[in-house]
């Protein structure tokens, strides 16, 4: 009856623990790291809920790229223009 299941399984539930050192940090074993593609200096979100904890990998800029798409495309001047104004509001509302 188990074998008549396999084509309805989704995911396989990975079981691997680490231990937390004394600077409270964790080590993402390899497998689970090569699995979610992470790799040296990437950012992980670190969710709980109740007693369980959840960790995913966070996306990077370039993952969010092209994710909000806009009809208006700004001049170079246009773009100067904006930076300047912004940056003028931040350093008025400062003093």
């Amino acid at each position: 009856m188990t074998i008549d299941l396999l084509p309805y399984i989704v995911s396989v539930t990975m079981l691997l623990s680490s231990t937390v050192t004394t600077k409270g940090q964790v080590l993402i074993p390899a497998l689970i790291r090569s699995k979610l593609n992470i790799k040296p200096f990437d950012r992980v979100i670190f969710n709980v809920y109740g007693s369980k904890l959840l960790a995913e990998k966070a996306a990077s800029t370039e993952d969010m790229f092209g994710i909000v798409k806009t009809k208006r495309v700004l001049t170079d001047r246009q773009l100067e223009t904006a930076i300047k104004k912004a940056t003028e509001e931040s350093l008025s509302q400062q003093l």
